[in-house]
């Protein structure tokens, strides 16, 4: 092969140069199609230090954002699929078991990548969050006030009489020993 000054070398060695309109857009399409970032640069003679350099060009990030997307719907869309296949009939009876945990490590190696992939979509976490963080303790002690009834255990002098029932405050109640009896 005669040498082309214009080709990158680095130490002697040959730097190969990729055209990214013309192989992401494959890469990109693998990669929808359930292919790992690796697998699809792998096949299509891009190495991986190259493949994210290239990554981060924002527009092509975005894509490959768009992709990964993609990547996780399919992951979840095969789970069906494999669970859906049949034992094949001229298994041998012994190894049946071996086949049907290896069924098990696709369907859980496709749930963790997905889930991973798109956690709001496929995670198994819940959002608990709080949105609304204003708290008012005040009307809380109004409604509080109005259900109480206070129960004066003061001593009587016949003791066959009930005692006495008084509406009082929280102020009032907490100055003073009493009974707090709920409605």
């Amino acid at each position: 092969m005669p040498n082309n000054p214009n080709q990158p070398r680095l130490k002697g060695k040959f730097i190969p140069q990729y055209n990214k309109q013309i192989i992401w857009p494959q890469i990109l399409t693998d990669i929808s199609n359930g292919m790992s970032l690796i697998s699809a640069i792998k096949k299509h003679g891009l190495d991986y230090s190259t493949a994210k350099l290239h990554l981060r060009d924002n527009e092509l990030n975005a894509e490959y954002q768009k992709a990964i997307e993609h990547r996780a719907d399919y992951l979840a869309d095969e789970l069906v699929e494999i669970t859906d296949q049949q034992m094949p009939a001229d298994i041998d009876p012994k190894l049946a078991n071996a086949w049907v945990q290896q069924q098990k490590l696709k369907i859980d190696a496709r749930k963790w990548t997905a889930a991973k992939l798109r956690p709001r979509v496929y995670g198994e976490r819940l959002d608990v969050s709080v949105s609304h963080t204003q708290i008012s303790i005040t009307s809380a002690l109004e409604r509080a006030n109005q259900r109480l009834d206070v129960i004066d255990i003061t001593p009587n002098e016949n003791r066959l009489e009930s005692p006495k029932i008084q509406s009082k405050t929280c102020k009032n109640i907490l100055s003073q020993e009493s009974i707090i009896k709920t409605k």
